[in-house]
């Protein structure tokens, strides 16, 4: 014969379950943001990985040949553009994406330093061009290149002489 002792216990109580519940969304949520980001992260590194392999085949067509090149964004395409005459090299931005994604890439012709342009009646220190130029002697002309997918954005600013990104030093938190 069994006795019992007053309560039986056979299942959650209402707590309990709240609890479960309430950790599940919370790591959810967590997981999905973290995802969404990663994937935005890989976007941007594949357009700015085709971007450099774009700049590399101008500059190196431009020295090797004799002849400017000029870098330019198809958005059509979603494909940067190396110029030069009638041919032209296509480097494709493969994102496989679930969605339809807005890519934008604009470059911006960029005064010398603590100089201005007048444009329209108002002085600026960069302008929107269609394409970047790169020449025989191993320079390229003053531009800025900014990226954006969706929300995210990266922007830098070419060194006309060695056609490589400038460093910002007020981005150098480090100070090295």
């Amino acid at each position: 014969m069994r006795h019992f002792s007053g309560v039986s216990r056979r299942g959650f109580t209402l707590f309990e379950l709240l609890l479960v519940l309430a950790l599940i969304g919370l790591f959810s949520t967590v997981f999905v943001l973290n995802i969404n980001s990663l994937m935005k992260d890989g976007e941007m590194d594949t357009l700015e990985r085709e971007y450099w392999r774009a700049v590399e085949a101008a500059r190196t067509n431009a020295v090797f040949k004799q002849q400017a090149h000029y870098l330019e964004w198809d958005p059509k395409g979603n494909r940067f553009l190396v110029v030069s005459g009638g041919a032209a090299l296509a480097f494709p931005v493969e994102i496989e994406s679930p969605v339809e994604l807005d890519i934008e890439v604009r470059f911006e012709e960029v005064a010398p330093e603590n100089s201005y342009v007048l444009i329209a009646g108002q002085l600026v220190q960069t302008r929107e061009i269609a394409k970047a130029g790169f020449f025989p002697d191993g320079t390229c002309s003053p531009f800025e290149v900014s990226m954006k997918i969706g929300d995210f954005e990266t922007r830098f600013q070419m060194d006309p002489w060695t056609g490589v990104q400038l460093v910002n030093p007020n981005e150098n938190e480090a100070g090295i």
